[in-house]
């Protein structure tokens, strides 16, 4: 009676998926960490309150980090109809990140690589798209999509492709690696 056993094996991968991202509730990106943000890039244009950002972007907020190809930053004075540039704009005023190209979210805790990601303060979200890897410890989690609610800690990984018929390339993935044969290995 093997099958028994095989819904269990799936418990252990979705307690790892809500558990693999919840350290990242404290390291939000954006005014609501209420830390400085840093932004380096080879080029930066701002106009009526949009911020656009490109050449190795590298954002940085506390222990959080973004690494990108562009970063086109979205103010609330955008959305406002405001004139002139917003780079002095607080942290607490941006609307919305959109990161694309070598997208990676970086905590000491984790890892997150995509195609692109966009942050949304009025729902607190953070969404990555394009060939996702999520890295923690040893254990990974790949799908085409990531949703990450900040506020619950809720994360959500999508493929593509759904069923059997799709294989193992176009479903979601995830590996978890045996610390305990590690551990006993050490004994």
């Amino acid at each position: 009676m093997r099958f028994i056993s095989a819904p269990l094996a799936v418990f252990p991968a979705i307690v790892l998926l809500a558990l693999f991202l919840a350290s990242s509730a404290q390291a939000q990106f954006a005014g609501a960490s209420g830390g400085n943000i840093q932004l380096y890039a080879d080029d930066a244009v701002s106009v009526k309150g949009v911020t656009t950002l490109t050449g190795q972007v590298d954002a940085r907020q506390d222990d959080v980090r973004i690494l990108a190809d562009e970063m086109v930053i979205y103010s609330k004075a955008a959305a406002n109809g405001a004139t002139g540039p917003a780079v002095g704009t607080v942290a607490g005023d941006i609307e919305r990140i959109v990161a694309t190209g070598n997208f990676y979210y970086i905590t000491p805790e984790q890892e997150v690589r995509g195609n692109r990601g966009i942050y949304t303060a009025a729902t607190d979200t953070f969404e990555v798209t394009g060939d996702v890897i999520l890295v923690q410890d040893d254990s990974v989690v790949r799908g085409t999509k990531l949703i990450y609610d900040l506020a619950t800690e809720r994360a959500r990984v999508i493929s593509d492709c759904q069923g059997r018929k799709c294989g193992s390339d176009g479903r979601v993935a995830i590996l978890i690696k045996n610390t305990q044969a590690v551990t006993d290995a050490g004994s």
